[in-house]
């Protein structure tokens, strides 16, 4: 793995004297952005005592700078590592989900050589309370500290896997606290990869890791993993029946993320909008629509928004999109 490391950046210095823990990212260009926003919300609200891996296969100087910020306001140590993903690029993928996605196999297979943990987050996950448990945690031979996935689907996990004994165990891979010693014994990269292209896994590198992992793990509270998506506004579901105050990480899952124009002025994204706003990003413009599905959701929400000349052009342009 470590042959498609193009660049590794690091900035800022570690302060050897703390209990860090490890937080790693893996993105594309797309989510480089909710990733940045994701770091500063870790930050804001808890006291510095993280070393950041960022893994990607673009970066610009725009964002470089706003690292560098970071570094300077929260003295964090952040590594990124530029990838050339060709080969990673082979394996499936799918509407949803990008080769991006198997970047966290990467940074689970470099750092199982020097670190014993890592807290793997997807980029459209946002802090708003105190991760310091996570240090206290004590793996034995657990694979990793893991969250359950939403009920609908541990409905047919075990139908759809072909595995017997997995609902109410299958685990959401967009927080994941690892064993890395534990991921280096078992050989587990490898292993991932030979099933990802054996068989044919509909979640991808979730299936696969629930598989592999095989129910293995300790398992955290709801708090660590709120997953909530903003279409909930168009159906004027309250958030808080989601998002709670002892609520430490929210998932924001579905097309339309925070850091959409059209997404973040509603309660339930008001962590990231914190997050944003203390963030060297908040200068800069917010998300427009790239997909047809952002397209289709984003006039939704501008006429939930009484936004009605912005929500027909909206409307237009998914109409007209190719």
């Amino acid at each position: 793995m470590d042959s498609i490391i193009k660049e590794k950046i690091v900035i800022g210095e570690l302060d050897k004297n703390i209990n860090y823990l490890n937080v790693a990212y893996g993105v594309d260009e797309n989510f480089l952005f909710g990733a940045g926003i994701s770091i500063c919300s870790l930050l804001l609200n808890n006291n510095n005592f993280f070393k950041f891996h960022l893994v990607t296969d673009y970066i610009d100087n725009q964002f470089m700078e706003c690292l560098k910020k970071i570094n300077e306001k929260y003295k964090s140590q952040i590594i990124v590592y530029l990838l050339e993903p060709n080969e990673l690029k082979k394996l499936p993928t799918s509407a949803v989900w990008s080769y991006a996605t198997y970047f966290r196999f990467f940074i689970f297979d470099f750092l199982c050589e020097q670190e014993k943990s890592v807290l793997y987050l997807d980029a459209d996950i946002v802090c708003k309370g105190s991760l310091l448990n996570l240090l206290k945690i004590k793996f034995e031979n657990e694979y990793a500290a893991v969250i359950l996935d939403v009920d609908e689907m541990q409905k047919n996990c075990e139908s759809r896997l072909n595995i017997y004994g997995y609902k109410g165990k299958y685990f959401n891979a967009g927080v994941i606290f690892l064993n890395l010693q534990m991921w280096k014994k078992e050989i587990f990269t490898k292993k991932a990869f030979e099933m990802i292209q054996e068989r044919k896994l509909k979640y991808l590198d979730q299936d696969a890791l629930n598989i592999l992992f095989d129910r293995n793990n300790i398992y955290l509270d709801r708090d660590y993993n709120c997953i909530y998506t903003l279409k909930n506004e168009l159906k004027k579901i309250n958030y808080q029946d989601y998002i709670k105050k002892s609520t430490i990480l929210i998932h924001y899952t579905g097309a339309t993320k925070p850091w959409h124009y059209w997404g973040i002025d509603y309660p339930a994204s008001k962590p990231f909008k914190d997050a944003f706003e203390n963030s060297p990003w908040k200068e800069l413009p917010l998300k427009g629509a790239q997909k047809k599905v952002e397209y289709q959701e984003r006039y939704k929400h501008e006429l939930r928004q009484k936004k009605i000349i912005k929500g027909l052009i909206s409307l237009v342009k998914y109409k007209y999109f190719k």
